[in-house]
């Protein structure tokens, strides 16, 4: 076992400083920006006067920390007087500048040297012991050290390489929820206990030293929209995706940086650790049945032992595989199955891993399995037990689409999906939707409908309960949204309060920057318009390719083109959102392997493009100025949300196609009615809205154009293609998106948007959002650079300071 060179720290920390260098006032570190994960932590300690930096102008932040620095901190800590009576150690000679400080440190039995008399003061203390030194100034007992021990949790890339560190136990405490003094080192979300100390951790390590974190008090969220459920198998709304941040957890971490790690899980699968195999040739398998399937890949997936639902029951893999059996049951309204569809067979190896063997070398069979209560839903909708055995196999047919055939697939054993199947109306409309059983931070315990969701700290939560005796995550319109801030009442807003126009009102505010700080985050949301290829009065009943469309005037491409030319964009981001969000040409993220630049010339505005393609398309302007063909007006409906935003566009774009000829009704609603009814149900003409990637390492992006994924009667309107687009040829490019072959992945991506989102247009670009939070300056934790999935991600971690 490797020494703890520090010794042990059983003191508070009263003030600290880093030895030898002159105070400066933090705003003056040219190396530490306001962009600097450390600054705030630097720039407090330093204008307190308890560090210091190299120079008048420079800090060092990634300058590491000798063992003489740190001796000396700790006498001054202390308040000791420097030694200089005698020579504790042979290499800590008579006239150095840290002669007094380090036999101080050793007379006062604060460090201790090596067995050879040396002390080393020269050599970088690394992360491993400066989580040692900061969790042994909070008080944190060996006990405790020896407990956290027993059961490493890093939440980090390189987990799997240090759950034997002599460090263990100090490191799973040192990244707590309850303590959080070692900061993960990036790029990579790494533990790395090895590596030196760099001045920047430090800083951050003796800010939470200093300013250990709080528990209790209520943390109150507003945004605007309010999700329409929490049953996460039936939504993707990104309104839920924010609340769900409270109340679950994952096998795998990620964030918006597009780091992963091993978080419920014990590893994330990878071809290198062995537990994600992907055959160059496929692998026949026979199934008992005699069902004979060729395997494409094996996954490993597993769970940390230990591991509770906020009821307090144990979770184990028989979770993922009703999670996954909830998926594929009979008509259950997913907004996406890939790759569920294409499991052969589930082996379970114990309680807390399962092999995965899948039909499909698809990408996203590394992200794991829906993870769900099969506890919960035996005893409120099944009514029965359901008995896993330890090879469940799969037989999922398909039709000539490569739809999902719900009805006829079937499990063996039989009776395990027969019993999911019958009950899926009830699992539907269960109590799950407003009440669910979760893994986070915290349990729901209130929904007031159209106001508010109050929350509780979950105590069976393995990082520990959430650090807010109460959230209350309110819902709240632009308009109200603002009023509250402007009073200070909210702790943190999110997901559309701020739009463009308040953020330039409140970021002059002086009165309002004292109280919060306003983070104006790039997005990967891109607002729209999805435009139905069908008529909403007379939908085929099982839209496949081959199937005409049947919207008198938008199944014309031709036709949609020229509503996409009819659009000014750069009128309504300036007009609207004050020139803040950028134009959007594609469904991907600029500048990304995947994104496909030349539709920067494709989606612009051009009335006279628009006007040729509607002659083309055989419509004659009529006496009244509107497009007409065969006696009937281009005059369309668009639905949308009642945001207000969004009622300004319609309203502005309502004037922009009458100068071309264009008739347009904007018709605001409900958007719990809009997302759960008009929009699954095809029953509209144009809607506007806004779609988003879960990952900056995944577009995404088949449930929207899959041919397979149009909702519909006869799939029970299960899948996002709310257009109704359907072409073999772009399924088949669609099905190269999640490849393992980058190459592949990325070209199919482009071809796609070139030959069939920039022609058929079934949805119609508009802006990049301009995503604003407003996180009050005593709330600690928040973490978000990009628009991306939760902004409440890491809410594990957020606590308000006193």
């Amino acid at each position: 076992m490797k020494r703890i060179a520090v010794g042990l720290l059983v003191f508070v920390l009263v003030a600290s400083s880093f030895v030898g260098f002159s105070p400066v006032n933090a705003a003056s570190f040219s190396d530490v920006p306001a962009t600097h994960p450390y600054y705030k932590y630097i720039i407090k300690l330093a204008d307190a006067g308890i560090i210091k930096g190299v120079t008048a102008t420079q800090y060092a932040p990634e300058k590491s920390l000798t063992r003489a620095e740190i001796a000396t901190l700790l006498v001054r800590i202390k308040g000791l007087a420097q030694d200089t009576s005698k020579q504790y150690f042979k290499d800590v000679a008579p006239g150095t500048w840290y002669y007094g400080y380090v036999n101080a440190a050793a007379k006062a039995g604060l460090v201790t040297g090596y067995p050879d008399g040396t002390f080393k003061p020269n050599n970088a203390i690394s992360r491993a012991e400066l989580a040692v030194v900061s969790l042994r100034l909070l008080g944190v007992s060996q006990s405790v050290i020896d407990n956290y021990a027993k059961n490493p949790i890093y939440l980090s890339s390189d987990e799997a390489k240090y759950t034997n560190h002599w460090a263990k136990g100090w490191l799973t405490a040192a990244i707590m929820p309850k303590y959080q003094v070692l900061p993960w080192r990036m790029p990579g979300r790494l533990i790395a206990p090895d590596a030196a100390a760099n001045r920047g951790e430090a800083a951050y390590a003796f800010y939470k030293v200093k300013y250990p974190v709080k528990r209790g008090g209520q943390l109150y969220i507003i945004q605007e929209q309010e999700p329409a459920t929490l049953f996460g198998a039936l939504d993707s709304m990104a309104a839920m995706t924010q609340v769900l941040a409270l109340i679950t957890d994952a096998e795998q971490g990620s964030d918006w940086r597009g780091n992963w790690w091993p978080q419920m899980g014990r590893w994330v699968p990878t071809t290198d650790n062995g537990h994600l195999v992907v055959y160059s040739t496929p692998q026949p398998m026979t199934l008992s049945d005699g069902t004979k399937v060729e395997i494409r890949a094996r996954v490993d997936y597993s769970l940390r032992k230990g591991l509770k639902w906020s009821d307090g029951k144990e979770i184990t893999v028989d979770d993922f595989i009703f999670g996954t059996l909830l998926y594929l049951a009979k008509d259950m309204p997913v907004p996406g199955l890939e790759p569920y569809d294409r499991i052969a067979k589930i082996e379970k190896k114990d309680n807390y891993t399962i092999s995965v063997y899948y039909t499909t070398s698809s990408v996203y069979i590394k992200y794991g399995l829906p993870l769900y209560p099969k506890h919960w839903f035996e005893t409120n909708v099944l009514k029965t037990t359901l008995t896993f055995p330890n090879t469940i196999e799969f037989v999922l047919k398909h039709d000539e689409t490569d739809s999902y055939l719900s009805d006829v697939s079937y499990t063996l054993p039989k009776t395990i999906k027969a019993a999911i199947d019958a009950k899926v109306e009830d699992i539907v409309n269960s109590a799950y939707n407003t009440k669910p059983l979760h893994t986070g931070p915290y349990k729901i315990t209130n929904w007031v409908q159209k106001g508010y969701m109050e929350f509780v700290p979950d105590n069976n939560y393995f990082l520990g309960p959430g650090l807010f005796d109460k959230v209350v995550v309110a819902f709240r319109s632009v308009e109200s949204g603002l009023a509250e801030l402007l009073r200070g009442q909210p702790d943190v807003s999110i997901m559309g309060v701020i739009n463009a126009q308040s953020a330039k009102t409140l970021s002059a505010n002086s009165t309002f920057l004292k109280t919060y700080k306003l983070h104006n985050i790039p997005s990967v949301y891109w607002e729209h318009w999805t435009v139905n290829f069908d008529d909403p009065n007379n939908l085929p009943a099982d839209p496949k390719p081959g199937t005409p469309y049947t919207h008198w005037a938008l199944g014309d491409y031709r036709v949609r083109q020229a509503l996409s030319y009819s659009i000014n964009r750069q009128d309504i981001t300036n007009r609207i959102y004050y020139g803040m969000r950028p134009l959007c040409y594609n469904f991907v993220l600029p500048g990304t392997a995947f994104d496909e630049p030349t539709l920067k010339n494709v989606f612009v505005y051009d009335p006279a493009k628009a006007a040729a393609l509607l002659q083309e398309a055989g419509f004659t302007k009529g006496s009244d100025g509107i497009y007409a063909k065969g006696g009937k007006k281009l005059s369309l409906t668009a639905n949308t949300t009642t945001r207000v935003d969004r009622v300004q566009t319609l309203t502005l774009i309502q004037q922009q196609f009458k100068t071309i000829g264009i008739g347009l009704t904007p018709a605001p609603m409900n958007s719990g009615d809009f997302f759960n009814t008009v929009l699954p149900h095809r029953t509209y003409e144009i809607g506007e809205f806004a779609w988003g990637q879960n990952s900056i390492l995944e577009p995404g992006g088949s449930t929207l154009y899959a041919s397979w994924y149009i909702p519909s009667q006869a799939n029970g309107y299960s899948g996002q293609n709310y257009s109704g687009f359907r072409n073999a040829d772009a399924d088949a490019l669609i099905k190269k998106w999640d490849s393992f072959n980058m190459t592949e992945r990325s070209n199919a991506y482009k071809t796609f948007a070139k030959n069939y989102f920039a022609k058929y247009m079934p949805e119609i670009p508009m802006l990049w959002y301009d995503q604003h939070d407003a996180v009050k300056l005593n709330i600690e934790g928040y973490d978000c650079g990009l628009d991306v999935g939760a902004h409440t991600w890491n809410i594990a971690w957020w606590y308000r300071e006193s």
